[in-house]
């Protein structure tokens, strides 16, 4: 397998993780999501658990469409609905552990944090992949496992400054 053939690998294997983190953030331009997971409740340092923007909608959304992402994608021999909905739930888990961490540090909704908004939803879904799907987490495995994390995080800002520079180019 070339370099090339693994890279590409890597992508399909993580899509759908990426399917589900972005999927509540689109949604949310459309339908407007209203439970949050955490019910209203606060820590104990008085901030609320993950606040508004983590809801129970846009969790349950991020699973199934990255679920049937690879599902879409096994129709076509590339992927397990299995290994899909570790993924798409790890990534879903992993974006309300930063966001929780964002509270504890004072960042408000919407507010970008370096690394907290980009890694905890990738390198949970890679765990779960690895503790409900298949081992991933190994030692010959570092080198490829760091390219997700970088790519993932270099993919995740540019898709935001993009989309971010959509919506403002037609409010205008």
């Amino acid at each position: 397998m070339t370099s090339l053939e693994m890279d590409i690998d890597l992508l399909i294997l993580i899509l759908p993780a990426w399917v589900a983190n972005a999927t509540p953030a689109f949604l949310s331009k459309f339908i407007h999501f209203n439970h949050p997971i955490d019910f209203g409740k606060k820590f104990i340092d008085g901030r609320r658990l993950l606040g508004d923007g983590k809801t129970l909608e846009g969790f349950l959304s991020g699973v199934l469409a990255g679920t049937l992402t690879g599902s879409l994608l096994g129709a076509y021999s590339l992927h397990d609905p299995y290994a899909s909905l570790a993924l798409a739930t790890g990534s879903m888990l992993g974006d309300s552990i930063g966001s929780f961490l964002k509270r504890r540090m004072g960042y408000k909704r919407g507010q970008h944090a370096w690394g907290l908004d980009e890694l905890p939803f990738i390198a949970t879904a890679l765990m779960f992949y690895h503790l409900f799907y298949d081992d991933i987490i190994v030692v010959e495995n570092i080198q490829p496992l760091l390219f997700i994390l970088v790519l993932t995080f270099i993919v995740h800002n540019i898709t935001n400054l993009f989309f971010s520079w959509l919506i403002n180019k037609f409010r205008s």
